[in-house]
């Protein structure tokens, strides 16, 4: 398969656990991927199709196990070469072994974030020519999207998860202005004690790092802030 932007892949994630699903699900529709959810044995298996890119399975499910599911799965031609990830809170290396013999190609214990998933996700898609390393670069700036990381002028920035995070945000939409509500609804979603003046702290913070390079994001008075392509010395 050539490689695909993520609108073009779409992921099937099994978990009976309705807020587990929706949880890893919103993560992966806002990265941009098509997401298919199901919540029990017969329903992963009716929408495990050719049309799926890659499966999130989760292991403990009602009625067929997560194993049994992967076996059918690679037991049909046109679902066989199928990336399989097992989400589990079973963490026995026994478990492990019977998963990755059942087909899986990765073996995630819960608790996992969305962020260590979506990384998997895109190790399994990239071995499998299915999608691309993405990267994004800007005046010297290289953002590792599936590493979580950030370099400038080749040196590491050592951000954080909710720095790194801003700052692909705002990369990603440049000259777009975004009030501080709204950058606390995208990057801290539903933390519910975080007001607006956390929004202003890690701007700081990521400025700091970002040095000279720091001048690319500008303060929106009354509004927020935006990322220019263009250097400004407004602040």
């Amino acid at each position: 398969m050539a490689t695909a932007t993520p609108s073009e892949i779409t992921i099937l994630v099994v978990d009976d656990e309705e807020d587990v699903a929706e949880i890893i699900s919103h993560f992966l529709r806002e990265e941009g991927y098509n997401v298919l959810v199901a919540h029990d044995a017969d329903e992963a298996l009716a929408k495990a199709g050719p049309d799926v890119d890659c499966m999130v399975l989760d292991v403990m499910l009602p009625g067929m196990s997560g194993f049994e599911i992967a076996k059918r799965v690679r037991g049909r031609v046109e679902t066989e070469t199928i990336p399989i990830l097992f989400l589990t809170a079973k963490t026995e290396e026994s478990d492990m072994l019977e998963g990755l013999a059942a087909g899986g190609d990765t073996y995630l214990t819960k608790p996992v974030s969305p962020q260590v998933v979506l990384a998997n996700i895109r190790a399994v898609l990239r071995r499998t020519g299915t999608e691309e390393s993405k990267t994004l670069s800007v005046a010297g700036l290289t953002i590792y999207e599936d590493e979580y990381r950030a370099t400038l002028g080749g040196d590491d920035l050592g951000l954080t998860l909710t720095e790194f995070e801003l700052l692909r945000y705002l990369v990603r939409h440049p000259r777009k202005a975004f009030t501080r509500q709204q950058l606390l609804e995208t990057i801290w979603k539903d933390a519910m004690m975080v007001t607006e003046r956390t929004v202003d702290a890690h701007i700081k913070n990521l400025r700091e790092k970002l040095g000279d390079f720091a001048k690319h994001i500008q303060t929106v008075r009354g509004v927020g802030y935006r990322f220019v392509e263009e250097a400004s010395d407004e602040a």
